[in-house]
């Protein structure tokens, strides 16, 4: 999905591409069976929903594209419906990560070590690569940047 939007938005496709980077990491590690990479998967996955679905209208635009589409037949913002598979596959990416660390038979208290890390890693470096490659949507983070 960052692929197939930064076609049509060319500002963004840095982002993109660094964006991607956890989701493609945490895909190698949970291969693995990386407890790492369960972690990544789900916090880069919910901290990417919480975006779109609650510090943007992102995801709500999309579903309101897509009951347009259904009603209507046709769509008048193909870059914004993108948001409807975009946030089914991050859900998807969240809840089988969720299930992949729960069917774990060596877990123990020192998993929360990963978790935290992905926990402040991964916000840490989604902000990063916006105040890098696209400063001006930072605003949607000023209730964290401020504390």
């Amino acid at each position: 999905m960052l692929a197939i939007a930064s076609c049509w938005d060319s500002t963004i496709r840095i982002l993109h591409v660094f964006e991607s980077l956890p989701y493609l990491l945490a895909a190698v590690l949970c291969l693995r069976q990386s407890k790492l990479g369960y972690a990544l998967g789900i916090v880069s996955g919910a901290f990417w929903l919480w975006i779109g679905g609650f510090l943007t209208t992102f995801v709500r635009n999309g579903f309101e594209r897509l009951d347009t589409l259904f009603r209507t037949g046709s769509i008048d913002r193909p870059d914004i419906l993108i948001a409807v598979p975009a946030a089914v596959a991050t859900t998807g990416l969240v809840v089988l990560s969720g299930v992949g660390y729960a069917r774990l038979r060596n877990k123990s208290w020192r998993d929360v070590t990963p978790f935290a890390g992905a926990a402040v890693s991964v916000p840490a470096f989604f902000i990063g690569i916006f105040a890098a490659f696209a400063p001006r949507h930072l605003a949607m983070f000023k209730g964290i940047l401020n504390r």
